[in-house]
């Protein structure tokens, strides 16, 4: 069967991309065409457009270009293996993007019942929904992945929630508390403190390793989850109460 050739035009409009990206990709070796023409043109095969189907693909995953070279020299040169790899990856960003808009849809929620929004509502929806998988390898051991994959198969849009407002009604009350001089130790700051810590067992449910992963989590240098406390004293007066409530016996 003869093999069908395209010049960079014809080819360019088929694939749905411009002339410029395809002279680009030539240019940093990425997509060569398979020949070219008496007069020098570039000439693109049907192979060269599930080439470029899987650079297109893994363009919109975010891979830069440098690793898709790579990823393209190591992947499967067979079409329907090509194919499903580019299937699973697209999979896997459908899941992203399908937590994110939970996330969005879960602070929209609290902020219609809010008569003053406050942008910490929405930091807690995303503490709670998106745990990604990428910051819980980093933070937690294998064991506890695993444990916290099975837990999230059963945590609905509604759990997810109820802990953002509950965490939401926590934090404001240790603000207020902090604006109003209480002392940590008094008693309703104490309260706040307690329901802040039943909300974190509430997570690690008293698995030591969920503890641990959770403590790396927050107190690492380049953590993703930005301080909910407007301030360092803020903050220093929120730990000093959870230290004298952990202390206290139980």
């Amino acid at each position: 069967m003869d093999q069908s050739f395209y010049q960079t035009g014809q080819f360019a409009k088929l694939a749905g991309v411009s002339v410029r990206t395809l002279r680009y990709y030539d240019q940093v070796g990425l997509l060569k065409p398979t020949a070219y023409s008496p007069a020098g043109h570039r000439l693109y095969t049907d192979q060269d457009l599930l080439q470029l189907q899987r650079i297109l693909a893994l363009k919109f995953l975010g891979f830069p270009l440098a690793k898709i070279h790579d990823l393209l020299k190591a992947g499967p040169a067979d079409p329907t293996e090509s194919l499903q790899l580019q299937k699973e990856m697209m999979v896997k960003k459908r899941r992203h993007l399908d937590k994110v808009i939970i996330a969005i849809e879960q602070a929209q929620a609290i902020f219609r019942q809010q008569s003053e929004p406050d942008w910490n509502s929405l930091l807690e929806v995303i503490r709670v929904v998106q745990m990604e998988r990428d910051l819980w390898k980093k933070y937690y051991s294998k064991d506890a992945i695993k444990k916290l994959e099975e837990r999230q198969k059963n945590y609905t849009e509604a759990d997810a929630l109820r802990d953002a407002k509950r965490w939401e009604a926590v934090l404001k009350g240790f603000k207020q508390a902090f604006k109003q001089g209480l002392d940590p130790a008094s008693k309703e700051v104490q309260a706040l403190a307690e329901q802040h810590q039943e909300l974190i067992k509430g997570f690690t449910q008293g698995d030591p390793e969920i503890a641990q992963g959770l403590e790396k989590l927050y107190s690492a240098p380049d953590t993703p989850f930005p301080s909910p406390y407007s301030s360092k004293e803020e903050g220093e007066y929120v730990e000093g109460a959870l230290a004298i409530y952990n202390q206290q016996p139980k």
